[in-house]
């Protein structure tokens, strides 16, 4: 039985605009972003990898290496993980 929440309220006021093209088709979402960052020692913190939340349905093909724009920043896609409840999770990495 397939998991069937509507999960948009999760994604609206916290969320960043992410756009991205998949298929050669432009598309947007709302994401939940964690860049981690050290911001009290000026720096950014390389223990983890900068990534994003979205709805699987619309993140739904993207791959390594595919372009994404979070919060008006680039940044490629390393990993894409669905995780079977409707959201995926995206390891990025900036360019």
């Amino acid at each position: 039985m397939a998991f069937a929440e509507d999960l948009s309220v999760f994604f609206s006021d916290f969320a960043a605009d992410a756009s991205f093209a998949v298929g050669g088709v432009q598309k947007t979402a709302r994401v939940i972003f964690d860049r981690p960052s050290a911001d009290p020692f000026g720096m950014q913190v390389d223990a983890e990898a900068p990534r994003c939340q979205g709805p699987s349905d619309v993140l739904a093909g993207l791959q390594r290496d595919d372009a994404i724009t979070v919060d008006g920043k680039p940044f490629e896609v390393v990993r894409a993980d669905a995780d079977g409840t409707g959201v995926t999770t995206l390891m990025l990495r900036a360019l």
